[in-house]
């Protein structure tokens, strides 16, 4: 008879802690339940936090739970919010029916997760920023990791930065998974092209230990970047709202947090460790739990920005409306998969494409349009 694995004690052990605490999530064998330490710790990412600040942090939780419950009802005038008052609880994968996240992904066996916290927040911002849940952007994790991270060498022995990942998207940006595809071993490689297939971050701001901001950014903008540290019990989360029950740590982790819920008191994180984790990939981790709103480090480590420009040709679409303006020969499409985008070329060109759209509109034909800095700049008609 074959001896128990070790991590079924483990499991039995939390679950233990669990029953004293009411219960508050369920844990059971994961995909990561079955690894050694050392292949656990290699799933994380974020440099490992200072025991000074976790001690100057002491008193975070307590704080940060009380500050993010008394949002409910707050007022907010950030550009994209659909209400001007915060809700009690929001989701970003249903916006009135639309989904703006993108599908969860592995990270494998590399401490990639700021790269992955990053561009999942970037692919949701540009996508509820134009109102346009059919953007779908799958951009590059490796460009990100392997590629920008690597050559200033920003990588560290436990992990990257989310904060020096954003500078990289906002002053370089990042290419699309299908011009350097991600794995885990960087056996992918960068399409030479990349330049023309790109997406720059916008307006990054910084939302740590603010949980207010964190939740006026989700509701206006998308998905905010946020580092946890990884207490040993997390490995094993199967659902519910995440609470530590032991005081082992791992390491520190990057997600991006899409929403929350003041009734469950708690934020709802997507995570990079495969759709078969958790709650089909995604986390829901109690307010302050964690030190998810401020990880103990004296940088910024929970981040979003309010904008994400795109230079590239996107998937056959049709255009759904056309606006013009008759004094200056200003020129609009909205188009299906991206919401409205403004036509570039000046008066000449702006009369061009307007007849060019307006008769693939009439007949209902798709086309390939090249976005440049967010404006249409080339049609190409789908044969």
């Amino acid at each position: 008879m074959s001896a128990e694995h070790p991590c079924t004690a483990e499991i039995a052990g939390i679950r233990d802690s669990l029953a004293a605490l009411g219960d508050p999530w369920r844990c059971g064998e994961t995909r990561l339940s079955r690894l050694s330490g050392d292949a656990r710790k290699a799933r994380l990412g974020v440099p490992s936090p200072a025991a000074g600040e976790l001690s100057a942090r002491a008193d975070l939780p307590g704080r940060m739970a009380e500050v993010a419950l008394a949002a409910a009802g707050g007022s907010t005038s950030a550009r994209h919010a659909p209400s001007p008052h915060l809700p009690k609880a929001f989701d970003l994968r249903d916006v009135e029916g639309r989904n703006y996240v993108t599908e969860v992904k592995d990270q494998g066996e590399t401490g990639s997760c700021s790269a992955f916290g990053t561009i999942a927040a970037l692919e949701t911002t540009a996508a509820y920023t134009r109102g346009a849940p059919g953007l779908r952007l799958d951009l590059s994790e490796a460009h990100l990791f392997f590629g920008h991270a690597a050559a200033r060498e920003a990588i560290l022995p436990d992990g990257t930065w989310p904060d020096e990942l954003f500078a990289d998207c906002e002053g370089i940006g990042v290419t699309f998974d299908d011009h350097y595809p991600y794995y885990d071993d960087d056996s992918g490689a960068l399409n030479p092209g990349w330049r023309d297939r790109l997406a720059k971050a916008e307006g990054v701001v910084d939302l740590s230990q603010d949980p207010v901001a964190i939740k006026e950014h989700i509701y206006g903008y998308g998905a905010v970047t946020a580092c946890l540290v990884v207490f040993d019990d997390l490995f094993h989360y199967t659902g519910g709202v995440y609470r530590r029950t032991t005081e082992e740590t791992s390491g520190g982790h990057c997600v991006a947090l899409i929403g929350w819920d003041d009734e469950a008191g708690c934020w709802i994180a997507k995570n990079s460790w495969g759709p078969d984790w958790g709650e089909d990939g995604f986390l829901r981790i109690a307010y302050g739990e964690a030190y998810i709103e401020d990880y103990p480090e004296p940088r910024p480590t929970t981040l979003g920005c309010t904008g994400v420009s795109l230079r590239a040709w996107l998937p056959p679409q049709r255009a759904l409306r056309l606006f013009a303006t008759a004094h200056d020969a200003n020129g609009w499409a909205y188009l299906e998969n991206l919401g409205w985008t403004r036509l570039s070329g000046g008066p000449d060109g702006t009369t061009a494409a307007l007849a060019q759209l307006s008769g693939a509109r009439a007949s209902g034909r798709p086309f390939v349009p090249f976005i440049d800095n967010d404006e249409l700049s080339i049609i190409h008609p789908v044969n």
